[in-house]
């Protein structure tokens, strides 16, 4: 590929529009319609936007792993408890790889003005923490596992069958049949 087409192939990663990267390529104007259209066939060039694709793409292995590792998420992983309570610690979170369970995090300091000589001014220090849903791991995980059963209503289509769950766990465990 020469450097046009490598511009256009990476302008094309960045905004979708083949004809805004032609342009951004340094195609012209008035060609950069037909152009964007005409790279996006050569071979090389699709083969690359391909290749970088695959590269940033989240494989459906890795995104049932991510799953997984939510709907096992335990928040008494993140904690440092002593004999005086407990504090989150996010520099082990981080260590041991545990940040990507965190949905959301709120810190909040309030300071507190003594409102007389004898009042000591004071902070409280407030850390909220917030963890992607288990139980919706967990139900996108059944989902793709075949594990849902369409029994429900109109209003509510989807509900698990958990005697169908079971049943056929335990025919996964026994190597056997049950029906």
């Amino acid at each position: 590929m020469n450097k046009k087409q490598t511009v256009f192939v990476n302008e094309y990663l960045t905004c979708w529009n083949a004809t805004e990267a032609a342009k951004r390529a340094g195609y012209s104007e008035r060609t950069a319609y037909s152009q964007g259209a005409r790279l996006l066939k050569d071979v090389e060039i699709s083969e690359a936007i391909q290749t970088r694709l695959a590269e940033k793409q989240m494989s459906a292995d890795e995104a049932l792993t991510l799953l997984a590792d939510m709907a096992r998420g335990d928040v008494a992983k993140l904690m440092d408890v002593s004999s005086m309570g407990f504090s989150l610690d996010m520099q082990r979170a981080k260590e041991l790889g545990l940040t990507k369970l965190i949905k959301k995090v709120k810190q909040r300091t309030i300071i507190h003005q003594g409102k007389s000589e004898s009042d000591e001014d004071r902070e409280t220090h407030d850390l909220e923490i917030e963890l992607y849903d288990a139980q919706s791991a967990l139900d996108k995980i059944l989902r793709v596992a075949g594990r849902y059963k369409d029994v429900g209503t109109k209003d509510n289509p989807l509900v698990l069958s958990w005697k169908d769950f079971v049943k056929s766990d335990i025919d996964d465990i026994t190597g056997t049949n049950s029906e």
